[in-house]
Formats: C-alpha cells, sequence, structure tokens
C-alpha cells in the first residue's frame, strides 16, 4: 500500500518536470495523464479497502488486545534495535547485510505501529458516532418528558383556577343567615323551602339584599334633594354676608381718623393679622408669645412682621405644588424625571461652579418673612430683635441692632454694637455654631463654615430656639430674677409637623412663654451692663491717676482708705494675641476660665519706681461674670503670681473677694472701676509691707507706711495685710 502510493507520486512528479522542460509532446502528455488517472484510481480503490480492513480490525479486536499488540511491538523494535547496535559496534562479517535486514524489519514493525494506531482512531470515531445517537435519542425523551411536565401543570393551574373560582355574589357582604329570617318577609325567606337548600336560601338572601339596596336609594336620592336645598339656603346667607364686607370697609374707613386720634392701630393689627398667616410655624409661635406678654405685662414691647410678602406667598404656594405633586405620581412623571435627570447629566461639568453657589444659598437661604421685637427702657433706648427663620436647616437665627436716645461718645472697644451685644446672653451659648446636630452632616457634605456667614443669617442661640418652641438639647441659663440662683430652661418640640398633636404641643406653648419673660429682662440688663461699661471704659481711658477713676462716693468711702499713693498711668484695649502673648495670663487659659469672646484691657500702675502691669479679661455677661486681673510686678526684677506669693495673695484679693464691694445690682454696675481701684489700694500695702523687711542698706525698695496695718507679714506664706477693715481704717491678713 505504501508503495503503491510512491509510484503514484513519482509518476506525478515525472509528468509536471517533462512538462516544464517541454521534451514531451501533445501526444506523449495526453498518454502520461490517462496512466496517472489510471493510477490515482487504483490508489483509491486501495485505500478503500485499507479503510474498510481497519473497520474490520477495529470491531473484531478488543482494545487491551491492540495494546497487547503494541506492546510486543515495541518490545521488538527496542531488540532490534539492540542488535543493530551490538552489529555496528562488533562488525563481524557481513553485518552491514544483517543491519539492512533488521532495519528493513524495523521499519515494517513501525507501519504495524501506525496500522494499530489508525485502527484506535477508528474505533474512537465509531466511540463517538454511538455516543451521538445515544445522546439525540436522550434528547428525544426528555423533550417528551419536559412536554408532559408541561401540559401537567397547566392541567394543574386550570385545576386551581376552578377551585378558586368565585361569583359576584361572594363579594356580598350579606346579612346573618338568623337575622335575614327574623327582618326578611315570608314570601322572600320561604323558610319551609329554603332552610335544607342552601341554594335556594342563597338566592333568597341575595332577593332581600336588592330590595334592601333598593329603599337605601331611594333614601339617598331623597336625602341629596334636602342637602341641596340647605346649601342652596346657605349659599343665599353668604351672598348676604359677602354684600356686608364693603359696608364694613367703608365704615372702619370713615373711622379712620378716629382711630387716629385715639390711637387704636385696629387696621395696622388686621394687615398684621394677615401676614403672620404666611410665617412658618417657628416664628409664628415666637409671634404669638411676644405679642401676648407685651399686651399682657409689658407695653414697652412692640412685635411687628416685615419682609416680602409675596415672596412668602410664592413659597407657600410652590410647597403645595410640590406636595400634590409627589402625591399624585405617575408614569409620565417619572419619564420627565428621567428626562431632567439625564439633561442635568449633560450639562453637569458647564454647571458645576453655578449649582455650588446654588446649594450654599439654598442651605443658607432665610424665609422671605422676619419677626422684630423692639425693646424699649425706661432711658429712651431700644434694642430691635430680628429673628429669621433658615428654612433647610431649620433653626432661628437673630440679627440686634441698637436705638439710643442720646448720642454717646465712641470708645476704643465698642461695648454698645449690636453684633456683640447678644453674646453669651445665657451660660455657654454665644450663637457661633448651630446648636441643631443635624447641621453638622449638612454643612459638611457642603463644606461650609457657619461662623463664615454669620453677619448675612444672623447667629443661631439657643435661647432663641427656646422662644420659637425648637427643641435640639437641654442647657442651662441663670435666672436673672436674683443675683446667685440658676435655673435650667428648655425648649418645646419645633413644630405641629414633629409633634403629635395632643398635650405636648401645649407643652411647647408654655416652654415658649416661659422663655420669653426671662429673655426680654437678659436683654434690657445686658444693654444697661454695656451702657454703663461703656461710660466706664471711657472715664478709664481718659484717667491719668487713681483719683480720676469715676466711683459713687458712697462706695469710695465704705470699702477704701482716703489716701492712694499709686497712681493709674495707662488703660488700653488689647487683642486675644496679646493676652495669649502674656505669660501671667497662662493659668487662667489653662484652665478655660478666660475665652476669645471676652474683652482684654491692660492697665498700668505707678508707685515711684514700682511699676504693676495687670491683664483685665472682660466677660460678655459682665457684671454677671466678674472680670478677672492677671498681675505682673516689676520692682526688684520681674514677678508674677506663679513665681511670688504675695502677688499671688494681690491677685486672689481682687479676683476672690469682689463680692465685699458690692451688695446690690445697681452697685455691680461699678465693679470694674471697685476692683482696679482695689488694685491700687493692694498695690499700696504691697510696697509698704514689702518695705518693711527691706535691707535698710536699699533706699529705693525704702516706702513710708501711710497704711496702718500690725503686722507686715504673717504666716509661712509671709501673707500681706491686703484686707481693709473700713470701720477701723486698718488692714490684716486674711
Amino acid at each position: 500500500m505504501v508503495r503503491g502510493d510512491d509510484e503514484g507520486e513519482t509518476t506525478v512528479r515525472e509528468v509536471k518536470r517533462r512538462r516544464k522542460e517541454g521534451d514531451v509532446g501533445k501526444g506523449e502528455g495526453e498518454g502520461t495523464i490517462k496512466t496517472t488517472t489510471t493510477t490515482t484510481t487504483t490508489i483509491a480503490d486501495t485505500f478503500q479497502a485499507a479503510l474498510d480492513h481497519e473497520c474490520w480490525e477495529a470491531k473484531s479486536r478488543t482494545e487491551e488486545d491492540d495494546q497487547e499488540l503494541v506492546s510486543s511491538t515495541i518490545a521488538n523494535i527496542r531488540s532490534l534495535m539492540a542488535e543493530i547496535l551490538k552489529l555496528k559496534q562488533d562488525r563481524p562479517n557481513q553485518w552491514a547485510t544483517e543491519v539492512e535486514e533488521k532495519r528493513v524489519q524495523v521499519i515494517m514493525l513501525m507501519l504495524s505501529l501506525r496500522r494499530l494506531s489508525r485502527v484506535q482512531k477508528v474505533r474512537v470515531r465509531d466511540s463517538r458516532d454511538h455516543t451521538v445517537e445515544a445522546r439525540q435519542g436522550v434528547d428525544g425523551v426528555t423533550l417528551q418528558l419536559q412536554n408532559l411536565l408541561y401540559e401537567v401543570a397547566h392541567l394543574k393551574k386550570e385545576v386551581r383556577r376552578c377551585l378558586d373560582f368565585q361569583s359576584a355574589d361572594q363579594e356580598i357582604d350579606l346579612i346573618p343567615v338568623e337575622q335575614f329570617y327574623v327582618e326578611a318577609p315570608e314570601d322572600i325567606s320561604r323558610p319551609t323551602e329554603t332552610v335544607d337548600n342552601l341554594h335556594e336560601q342563597r338566592l333568597a338572601r341575595l332577593q332581600w339584599e336588592l330590595e334592601q339596596r333598593r329603599d337605601q336609594t331611594q333614601l339617598f336620592d331623597k336625602l341629596t334633594q334636602e342637602k341641596e336645598s340647605v346649601a342652596e339656603t346657605i349659599n343665599e346667607q353668604e351672598r348676604k354676608l359677602a354684600s356686608l364686607a364693603p359696608r364694613i370697609s367703608a365704615i372702619l374707613e370713615a373711622t379712620r381718623p378716629l382711630q387716629e386720634a385715639l390711637d387704636l392701630p385696629i387696621d395696622a393689627k388686621k394687615e398684621q393679622q394677615r401676614i403672620v398667616q404666611l410665617l412658618p410655624s417657628p416664628l409664628y409661635t415666637l409671634w404669638v408669645q411676644a405679642s401676648a406678654y407685651g399686651e399682657a405685662f409689658d407695653l414697652n414691647i412692640k412685635v411687628d412682621v416685615v419682609g416680602d410678602i409675596d415672596a412668602a406667598k410664592k413659597l407657600i404656594a410652590k410647597e403645595e405644588d410640590s406636595r400634590t405633586e409627589n402625591l399624585s405620581e405617575s408614569d409620565n412623571d417619572q419619564d420627565q424625571q428621567e428626562e431632567n435627570l439625564s439633561r442635568k447629566k449633560r450639562n453637569r461639568k458647564s454647571q458645576k461652579p453655578e449649582v455650588e453657589d446654588d446649594g450654599v444659598k439654598q442651605m443658607l437661604g432665610l424665609h422671605p418673612l422676619c419677626v422684630k421685637i423692639t425693646i424699649s427702657t425706661k432711658d429712651g433706648n431700644s434694642v430691635v430683635l430680628s429673628f429669621f427663620y433658615m428654612q433647610t436647616l431649620r433653626i432661628v437665627t437673630v440679627k440686634c441692632s441698637i436705638h439710643l436716645q442720646e448720642k454717646t461718645k465712641p470708645a476704643f472697644t465698642d461695648v454698645i454694637s449690636g453684633e456683640t451685644l447678644l453674646n453669651c446672653l445665657f451660660l455657654d451659648d454665644d450663637g457661633q455654631s448651630s446648636p441643631n446636630p443635624a447641621n453638622y452632616f449638612q454643612l459638611s457634605r457642603l463644606q461650609i463654615k457657619l461662623p463664615d456667614h454669620l453677619h448675612n443669617t444672623g447667629r443661631p442661640y439657643k435661647w432663641a430656639q427656646a422662644l420659637a418652641g425648637l427643641s435640639f438639647s437641654s442647657f442651662k441659663q441663670p435666672n436673672i430674677t436674683g443675683d446667685d440662683t440658676q435655673e435650667t430652661s428648655r425648649a418645646g418640640s419645633p413644630s405641629t409637623t414633629a409633634v403629635p398633636p395632643g398635650d405636648s404641643e401645649v407643652v411647647v406653648w408654655q416652654d415658649s412663654a416661659e422663655q420669653m419673660p426671662t429673655t426680654i429682662l437678659a436683654v434690657r440688663r445686658r444693654l444697661q451692663a454695656r451702657m454703663a461699661l461703656h461710660a466706664q471704659l471711657l472715664n478709664l481711658e481718659t484717667a491719668n491717676s487713681t483719683s480720676s477713676i469715676v466711683i459713687p462716693p458712697e462706695l469710695l468711702r465704705q470699702h477704701f482708705p482716703g489716701k492712694i499713693c499709686s497712681e493709674l498711668k495707662c488703660w488700653r484695649p488689647v487683642s486675644w494675641a496679646d493676652y495669649e502673648a502674656a505669660s501671667c495670663t497662662q493659668h487662667l487659659r489653662d484652665a478655660h476660665v478666660v475665652t476669645p469672646q471676652h474683652l482684654f484691657f491692660s492697665a498700668i500702675l505707678d508707685r515711684k519706681h514700682v511699676r504693676l502691669e495687670a491683664m483685665v479679661a472682660v466677660s460678655p455677661d459682665y457684671p454677671n461674670v466678674v472680670p478677672v486681673f492677671s498681675l505682673t510686678l516689676h520692682w526688684e526684677g520681674q514677678h508674677q503670681a506663679t513665681n511670688n506669693p504675695q502677688l499671688r495673695q494681690m491677685e486672689r484679693e481682687v479676683n476672690v473677694h469682689w463680692d465685699e464691694l458690692v451688695s446690690c445690682r445697681s452697685e455691680k454696675l461699678h465693679l470694674l472701676p471697685l476692683m482696679l481701684y482695689r488694685l491700687a489700694v493692694c498695690l499700696d500695702v504691697f510696697t509698704e509691707a514689702y518695705s518693711a523687711h527691706a535691707d535698710a542698706g536699699k533706699p529705693d525698695s525704702h516706702f513710708h507706711k501711710e497704711k496702718i496695718f500690725f503686722r507686715p507679714a504673717r504666716g509661712p506664706d509671709r501673707a500681706f495685710p491686703f484686707k481693709y477693715h473700713p470701720k477701723l481704717g486698718v488692714f490684716s491678713q486674711r
């Protein structure tokens, strides 16, 4: 078989070679082609016979038999190859002939291996064909099974539908059977026929239900006619009442001169009542409580609602429209929202800065209307508090302005300013941060710092939330009706939208009402204290000696000796940075006694070559919170309270025992000059007591004893006699 293949290929190659060389004629070419065709046909028959023989071998033997034949053939090849190697190594006589014979044997064995390989491939092909036929059979059976299962499921579905079928009469709520036989007439109920026959009973009950519904329909028509008649009567009365409105308006217009003459603001109140309906719930609560308090207890309080009325109406209409849209969503609305969303995504990059600005404006947006409360005092001065509502943050903010009866001389430190008047009106309430915990996350998302926008929005004081009925946390505030007591006030819930109706809503009004008089009194006292502090600062800024400090004569005689040698040389305001830079204030800052909200001043007192420098911190809630003095003495070196026990005693005498100088609120308003005057007295005592122990060889350190004290120093800490006994006119140690 192999030789036949080789002969055919040789003949074809020979014909091609002769054609290229041109040595073969036309007749010879045709003869050669015929020979080639005949040879190719012979080769095809031989090849087909070989394939059939291989198929017969694959069927006649098993795979194990072929495996044994392969193993034996390989073993023979190995032995022949070993013999050939040995012949080539030993080279006996005629070794070349033997090698050639064995080579032919090896080649024949290799051909046998190829034949066995083809037989194996035939066997694999037959196995695949059988596998495909078996798979097709399985697929056919599986398809039949699926069809049967589908038919079974369809039949079960139809059975279930038949079992679950309910007729229209089953949805009718019929009266109970016992009641049916009691109420229905016998011609409909037919007890003798329907008691034992459930079907007839059902039909009879349905007939009775139909009769009842016919009667109810007639009754409904009758009542509808009566309703229309009553509605027509009501409309007629409404038309009559509507005709009265122009007449009443004409009467009020005619009485306008009389209202102005008698100071009866009927029209103004009517207009205010119309405007307040547009206020948000917190501002409305504030307006109601402030108006009620002013009418009941304090006629010097005036409450007004100002702002853009048209914008407030548009805002309410917009909220109602959005609420309606949320309740009536449809597929068209969803398609429109998707279209708007895709349009926003396309324009997001180009509009990003504008979107951020709009987000900030929306987050810090104020309601168009605000409530203004004007609080007047007996001397003609007034404080105007403007309350705004931030719609997104849901907090109330306050702006303050002051109107004075007489123009005051400006001081270096402006303490009569609307921006600072309300700072720390109550404890730990500076209005720098929002009292609503949720605002932290809202502002952080847009990276907004609320203190940077307080000039435009106002300050969100905690007491303002309490007045408006908003409650986020409890906070303590002083009971300003007394001097030393404190009470805790907690505001109510924000509005009826956040609080369920009932008693909880009453608590909101009660807490707001309780907070109102406390806040009004605190504002008036704060204005009074700031006016007094302004006058004192003007006096201290122009004073060039201790005797120039303005103090009521009775307090001066009651608490201080007649002669003071130390002189006030300088009083000037300083900044928080300057106060921090002073080492003598370190212990106060570490204890958080002094904060940046304080007012800071520097005072210098001299007695000959001794100079005392005092850093003074005045609280925004002065005089309820006492000023704090920090001392530095320049005399034979630099001394502070940390390294000089006597100077620490002097500092304690001024800062701790201030209550000996005042006994009521009117005297407490002069607390700052009183404490400064006491500091000058203590400097006299310090220099004279120190001189009593000084070396006689240091004439610069000697001061003549002008104050009366028995012992210059006492105790292990060598305490100086700073305490003054006005009745005896002497000083002693504490």
